[in-house]
């Protein structure tokens, strides 16, 4: 999706008007959300189907997928609710049998029991497809609002030019990858739905530069990028040259004269202070350093 970060940090658009960037970014955002509508409304039809097909019975209209589904499974038994009929007829026989019956009576029993057998089959076949069917639907929904948290948690973010498209499409594909094989399932977490991220053990990950809070799926994205370099540093707003203090070291931005210097001072600040690039609060203090001295008032050479 293309948020206003994102629009900006590309020259070709940076000229455009703020009402423009607005349009845009809000085009951009309904689009995401049809493309996200249209991939779930595909597993319902999908699911509609392979309901009608492991069991028999047809949707009724515009009906809803789950109301359809509960209709279906209580038609579904219901077409086999002759089996207790029948084992209830073979105790009967068994029972006369016992007390002495003729040959008649005894192909009634072997009948009663091919016929149970063959409904116990039949069912168990029909039982064992349909759930199936309903275990692939559910991971299927489930998969599909992981990659929209995924989606979601991209936003704001701003990738570095220079790369081909194929290149960055590959890069960002194979972060997400790697951030999905993280095991991750929603819980509830103080009466909230979660994304949580698990280790190979089922151990929850736990940012310990956040309270040891769980990683987010944003925290998680942005430690694979960072690993990759791929991500553009976020000029915030501001004009300067104040004294900042870090690792016990006074440094100051005072003498730089154009935005490239002053990304060139905070970098090697940062690296004084021991925050590497790949940290998870690298983007945040180079942030708030860019923005206490008012380096977005500075020319860019």
């Amino acid at each position: 999706m293309l948020t206003k970060e994102t629009i900006v940090a590309n020259d070709a658009l940076k000229d455009l008007s703020e009402e423009q960037i607005n349009a845009i970014a809000t085009l951009s955002e309904n689009d995401e959300a049809t493309v996200i509508g249209q991939k779930f409304g595909e597993v319902y039809r999908q699911m509609d189907s392979t309901i009608e097909k492991a069991t028999g019975i047809k949707r009724d209209g515009d009906e809803k997928t789950y109301v359809y589904l509960e209709r279906a499974t209580k038609a579904f038994a219901e077409k086999f609710s002759d089996y207790e009929a029948l084992k209830t007829k073979i105790t009967d026989l068994e029972d006369k049998l016992s007390k002495g019956g003729d040959e008649a009576l005894k192909s009634q029993l072997e009948q009663a029991k091919a016929e149970l057998n063959s409904t116990k089959e039949q069912f168990n076949a029909m039982k064992s497809e349909f759930d199936k069917a309903k275990a692939d639907h559910a991971t299927e929904l489930n998969n599909l609002r992981i990659d929209e948290e995924l989606t979601r948690a991209r936003e704001g973010l701003t990738f570095k030019q220079g790369f081909s498209e194929a290149v960055m499409n590959t890069l960002i594909q194979q972060a997400v990858a790697n951030v999905k094989a993280k095991f991750p399932a929603f819980e509830e977490r103080n009466g909230v739905r979660v994304l949580v991220f698990h280790d190979e053990n089922g151990a929850p990950l736990n940012n310990a530069e956040n309270k040891l809070n769980p990683f987010t799926a944003k925290e998680l994205l942005v430690k694979e990028f960072e690993s990759m370099d791929i991500l553009e540093k976020q000029p915030a707003k501001g004009a300067g040259g104040k004294q900042t203090t870090g690792g016990g070291t006074t440094v100051s931005l005072a003498g730089v004269t154009t935005q490239v210097e002053a990304s060139e001072a905070i970098e090697k600040m940062l690296a004084q202070k021991g925050i590497a690039k790949t940290s998870l609060n690298y983007k945040a203090e180079y942030d708030k350093l860019w923005d206490e001295n008012k380096c977005s008032e500075l020319p860019m050479k």
